[in-house]
């Protein structure tokens, strides 16, 4: 049974591999949730109670891709389906069964968002591999293929930066 979900724009919240992402915490998440208008855009309502970290790698660079609120992401660095992270007080959490959405509110532009809701990715039957109370969080790793495999974004060329 599916008991919580995430839901996550390509605007998520970021973890680097071996170290924990400064002033991140659940407050300033759905403050930027709100501030970006994910709230109510995408989202009627947020209250998170953990944080999804979002890790991408970048081939060029060969180089980990923090994801933090408002950060804007080239191309380049989206090529690859990002890592997910679970970082929680609520050590309760590390049991849970979880469903990750990755939506585009904006496409294909946010001046023309006629595609918006556009979906990069549908996974279900996420579980926590690990404890979502250490420093970095624990992976969540699917044990199901995805709904919907990672598609990376590919807004044309002179769109404003997308949600």
């Amino acid at each position: 049974m599916i008991t919580s979900s995430f839901v996550v724009s390509l605007f998520g919240i970021g973890l680097a591999l071996g170290q924990t992402v400064p002033n991140v915490t659940v407050a300033t998440v759905s403050q930027a949730f709100m501030s970006s208008g994910i709230v109510p855009d995408v989202l009627s309502s947020f209250n998170p109670t953990a944080i999804l970290n979002v890790v991408f790698l970048d081939q060029a660079t060969n180089s980990s891709v923090d994801v933090t609120p408002g950060m804007n992401l080239t191309m380049e660095q989206t090529l690859m389906e990002p890592q997910f992270f679970l970082s929680a007080n609520d050590t309760s959490l590390d049991q849970q069964t979880y469903v990750l959405v990755i939506v585009d509110p904006d496409a294909p532009t946010p001046q023309n968002a006629t595609e918006a809701q556009f979906r990069h990715m549908l996974a279900g039957d996420l579980h926590v591999n690990g404890s979502t109370s250490s420093g970095l969080g624990a992976p969540l790793t699917n044990t199901s293929a995805a709904l919907t495999e990672f598609v990376n974004p590919t807004p044309p060329a002179g769109s404003d930066p997308h949600r």
